[in-house]
């Protein structure tokens, strides 16, 4: 990706987290990087190839952040891992600012939230082998918690981001 395909990309992230897809013309978003709008165009199209440009980097970046967490041997360490994340999205805002923008576009874009193999087989494995039936219902469930409790935690709302991942990790830990 050349720096301006990732200023474009940069500012439709941080544009898109913020106030949402819907909300945010590509004239804002040229503005907001510093470029022409005929530039976005050139270098992704139009705007729903720009969205799918957010989503895909959006979801390597939960990768990247969630994959950290997921090489415990213990499947109670790697839980409650993984449940910790949104602790840190207030001291890390930039860093989750992409997997932030990818939950709105996807959301705001009716497109399928998708998942990452490895994140998803290790939770599964997690969660067989604390004991629970259907360990990829409860996988799923973990995955779309950790998305709300990261999108809380972006827009300030630490507690009930916390919150959110304690009651989880209660219920299946039962800590």
């Amino acid at each position: 990706m050349t720096e301006k395909q990732q200023q474009i990309l940069s500012s439709a992230q941080k544009l898109f987290a913020l106030e949402g897809v819907a909300a945010v013309s590509t004239a804002r978003i040229a503005k907001e990087a510093g470029v022409s709008e005929a530039l976005i165009f050139r270098h992704f199209g139009n705007k729903q190839q720009l969205v799918e440009a957010v989503v895909k980097a959006g979801l390597a970046a939960k990768s990247s952040i969630v994959n950290g967490a997921l090489h415990s041997p213990d499947p109670l360490s790697l839980v409650h891992a993984v449940l910790s994340i949104p602790a840190d999205v207030t001291d890390n805002f930039d860093r989750f600012l992409p997997w932030v923008a990818h939950l709105r576009a996807v959301r705001e874009s009716s497109m399928v939230i998708s998942s990452d193999s490895f994140v998803r087989e290790r939770l599964v494995w997690a969660v067989l082998e604390i004991g629970h039936g259907r360990p990829e219902a409860v996988a799923y469930t973990i995955e779309r918690v950790l998305d709300q409790a990261v999108e809380l935690g972006f827009i300030g709302e630490e507690d009930d981001a916390i919150n959110l991942c304690l009651g989880l990790r209660e219920l299946l830990m039962n800590e």
